[in-house]
């Protein structure tokens, strides 16, 4: 057996680490919290919104500063 057989089992036992994390993850996470929470994305919209909001006054007092 040479390395690079070794190296390519020990790829696939962390491949298969890896997506045995994920799916303990997913069952975890998906009993802790609903569906509705999950799916929602409130969070990042107000954030997102807010910062729109910041951009478009910086805009608008930047062209009332260019008009004056």
């Amino acid at each position: 057996m040479n390395i690079f057989s070794i190296i390519g089992y020990a790829c696939w036992v962390a491949s298969a680490l890896l997506v045995l994390w994920m799916l303990v993850d997913f069952f975890k996470t998906n009993s802790q919290f609903g569906e509705d929470f999950l799916l929602s994305s409130k969070e990042g919209h107000d954030e997102i919104t807010e910062q729109e909001k910041m951009f478009a006054t910086e805009r608008e007092e930047a062209r009332n500063n260019k008009t004056n």
